[in-house]
C-alpha cells in the first residue's frame, strides 16, 4: 500500500507541477502504466472525478489502482525522473464544486434540517440527493442565500488526518467507511467531513453557488446546482439570453416575462381560432364527398396530419361511404378505411406497400401509409382505387 505521504493532493491540494521518480510500470491493452514515487494526480473517488494532466509531456489517458498504488496509462514507456503536471483550470473547477457541495449540504441541514444522501459531480453539473418532501421555492432561495453568506464568511476550510479515538470526538456529518487513515475536511464553524478529496483553502475561493433547479427522486429530492467559474458562466449566458430576449420585445429585462406570457397567451388565442376554422372547413369538405353518390370517396389535401385524415374517413363511413382514401401531398400520407366484408385493409398494405415505395400497415378496418415520393402516393392512390373496382 502506497505511503500516505507520497499522496501530495492530500496534503497541498494547490500542487500543479512537481518532479519525481517512476517507480514501477507495466504493460496493459496498448497503455503504458506508470507508478510515481510522488505524486499529486486524484485518482477519483467519493464523488469527485479523476485528475487531467501529463508525465513527461504524455497524456494521462487512464488512472487504476493495484493494490492500492495507482497507476497512471500512457502512450509511451517512460522511467526515471519526471516532470508531472496537474491541468489546473479543470482541477481547480473540481475543487471549487466539491467545496461547494459541502457547504451546500451543510447549509440544507443547518436551515431545513434536511440531510443529504446522494451526490454527483458531473462535466455540467452538480447533484445532491435530500431526503424528505419537495422544497419550496422560497426554503430553496433561503438555503441559497445562507449558503452564499458562509462563502462571503471566507471560512477556512482545513483536512487532517485523526485517529479512532479523536474521530470519536467529533461530530462528524457522516462515520466514514473506513477506520484508518481516516482524513477530516473541517469548514471552520459549519462541519466535520470524513473525505479524501481536494478542497480549497477557503469558502470564499469557492466565489458563488447557485442552485439551478430540483427534481423529484424515489426517496426525496434532486437539486442540481454550480460553483465557481461554472456558476459565473451559467449566470453570464442567462443575462444574456435575457437581455437580446428584452431587446426582441424592445422592453427591459424585468418586464420581459410578461412579454413572453403575452404572446404566449396571444399564441394559443391565435391556435385556438385556427383550430376552430380547421373545423369548420373540415365539416365544408366532409359535406362535399358525403353528396357525391359514389361509394368510394377519394381525396387528396396538402396539410393535414394523419389523426385528421383519420377523424374524416371515419366521418365518412359514419355518412355512409363504403370505401374511403384520404391523403396528404405535403405530408406523404395516406389512410384507408372502409365498410366491406372479408377485406382487411393492413394484410393489404403489409403485401402491396414495398412495390409503391411505402410503409405502413393496420387493422382489419382502417390501416395507413407513408411515401418518399408525392409520385408514389399517388401511384398507390391509383391502386387502391382499381382494388376496390375488382372486388365489389
Amino acid at each position: 500500500m502506497i505511503d500516505m505521504s507520497k499522496l501530495l493532493y492530500r496534503e497541498d491540494a494547490f500542487c500543479e507541477k512537481w518532479e519525481t521518480v517512476v517507480d514501477d510500470t507495466y504493460e496493459k491493452d496498448g497503455l503504458y502504466y506508470v507508478s510515481l514515487k510522488e505524486t499529486a494526480f486524484y485518482p477519483g473517488g467519493g464523488g469527485q472525478p479523476a485528475d487531467r494532466g501529463t508525465i513527461a509531456d504524455l497524456e494521462v489517458k487512464a488512472i487504476e489502482s493495484k493494490d492500492a498504488v495507482p497507476y497512471y496509462g500512457l502512450e509511451s514507456s517512460i522511467k526515471g525522473k519526471v516532470e508531472c503536471r496537474i491541468e489546473w483550470d479543470y482541477r481547480f473547477d473540481l475543487m471549487q464544486q466539491h467545496t461547494g457541495q459541502h457547504l451546500l449540504s451543510a447549509a440544507f441541514r443547518l436551515v431545513l434540517d434536511r440531510p443529504t444522501i446522494g451526490f454527483h459531480l458531473g462535466q455540467e453539473a452538480v447533484t445532491i440527493d435530500l431526503s424528505g418532501d419537495k422544497l419550496t421555492e422560497a426554503e430553496l432561495q433561503l438555503t441559497e442565500q445562507k449558503v452564499n453568506e458562509l462563502i462571503y464568511d471566507n471560512r477556512l476550510v482545513t483536512s487532517y488526518y485523526v485517529t479512532v479515538a479523536q474521530l470519536a470526538e467529533l461530530p462528524v456529518v457522516k462515520q466514514p467507511s473506513v477506520t484508518e487513515d481516516v482524513r477530516i475536511v473541517e469548514i471552520d464553524g459549519v462541519e466535520y467531513n470524513p473525505c479524501g478529496g481536494t478542497h480549497v483553502l477557503s469558502t470564499g475561493q469557492i466565489g458563488l453557488i447557485k442552485i439551478l433547479k430540483t427534481e423529484k427522486q424515489k426517496q426525496g429530492q434532486r437539486i442540481y446546482f454550480q460553483c465557481g467559474k461554472r456558476a459565473l458562466e451559467t449566470t453570464r449566458n442567462m443575462f444574456s439570453i435575457v437581455e437580446k430576449a428584452a431587446d426582441q420585445f424592445q422592453t427591459n429585462s424585468q418586464e420581459v416575462l410578461d412579454r413572453i406570457q403575452k404572446q404566449a397567451a396571444d399564441l394559443q388565442s391565435a391556435v385556438k381560432k385556427a383550430e376552430e376554422l380547421e373545423v369548420r372547413l373540415e365539416e365544408l369538405e366532409l359535406k362535399e364527398l358525403i353528396q357525391t353518390k359514389a361509394p368510394i370517396a377519394t381525396r387528396c389535401y396538402e396539410g393535414k396530419n394523419v389523426k385528421a385524415l383519420q377523424r374524416m374517413a371515419a366521418k365518412l363511413l359514419e355518412a355512409g361511404k363504403e370505401f374511403v382514401i384520404l391523403s396528404d401531398s405535403a405530408e406523404r400520407k395516406l389512410v384507408l378505411t372502409h365498410n366491406l366484408d372479408e377485406f382487411h385493409s393492413g394484410n393489404l398494405f403489409r403485401t402491396s406497400l414495398s412495390d409503391f415505395g411505402g410503409k405502413g400497415g393496420g387493422s382489419a378496418q382502417m390501416a395507413q401509409a407513408s411515401f418518399q415520393q408525392t409520385e408514389d402516393l399517388e401511384r398507390y392512390v391509383r391502386f387502391l382505387q382499381e382494388h376496390y373496382r375488382s372486388i365489389v
